[in-house]
């Protein structure tokens, strides 16, 4: 799961002209380029309880602007978190990490008029793109800038990604994403329209993404979970496996 999780913070900034990763031997530092901590991602924190404070101060001051800082349940000291917030950086309210076994799925079902598609075009990874900024109010347009810089990336047969937009009256109402990587397939950005939820369709297109994974050969699915994702995720059959917290940083 966490393995999945640093890979997907990473795999299209390695791919696309003018975003970087730094790797060190006790932290990962994803610089998306495009203003948006979503894609500005520091993560696999692995510090000593000696150098913990130093390390902390040491990686914020090799960042510029907004990033997002993940806690993994791996992560150490087991105190990070909050070495990370006294030293000035507020953590937000922890997600469980999930998982599942991919062997007893639900039947994928289309609710009120939903079309899903697997993303195969420009056009429908902006599509994606749209959906997933909703997510923010006001939308966040640095998840736009992002996704338009990283197609030829996220579209090449060989990405590890599978992007998947659910369309109703011809308009995208609802994404997700399967991330295959390192045995499992890892779920990322579940996202529905505010004026179209409650319709089943956050739902639909997380079984979308999963059948595909299994589809692919893959038996264990894994994600982080928000409070509103977290009753559909359990009726799915994920159950709780550890916790990550974000923090967010300012440099």
């Amino acid at each position: 799961m966490i393995a999945n999780f640093v890979a997907h913070s990473s795999h299209l900034h390695l791919r696309t002209d003018g975003m970087t990763v730094a790797r060190s031997d006790d932290v990962v530092v994803a610089n998306g380029d495009v203003g948006d901590d979503t894609f500005n991602i520091i993560t696999r924190a692995r510090f000593s309880e000696s150098d913990v404070d130093e390390r902390i101060a040491e990686t914020v001051s090799s960042v510029d602007g907004a990033f997002s800082w993940w806690v993994d349940p791996e992560s150490t000291p087991g105190s990070l978190s909050e070495r990370i917030a006294a030293a000035g950086y507020p953590a937000h309210d922890p997600e469980p990490g999930m998982v599942a076994a991919l062997s007893a799925l639900p039947a994928c079902t289309s609710p009120d008029g939903l079309e899903i598609r697997r993303v195969t075009t420009p056009d429908e990874l902006a599509d994606y793109a749209v959906v997933v900024a909703a997510n923010w109010d006001p939308p966040a347009p640095g998840v736009v800038r992002f996704y338009s810089r990283v197609t030829k990336a996220a579209l090449d047969p060989g990405c590890q990604a599978r992007y998947f937009v659910g369309y109703r009256d011809g308009s995208a109402v609802c994404a997700a994403e399967a991330f295959l990587s390192h045995e499992v397939a890892g779920i990322y950005n579940v996202s529905t329209l505010v004026g179209h939820r409650r319709r089943g369709f956050g739902r639909a297109i997380t079984l979308a993404a999963l059948h595909a994974a299994r589809a692919e050969g893959f038996d264990t699915a894994v994600l982080q979970a928000s409070p509103d994702g977290q009753p559909i995720y359990r009726a799915l059959g994920f159950t709780e496996l550890g916790t990550f917290v974000e923090h967010s940083i300012t440099a």
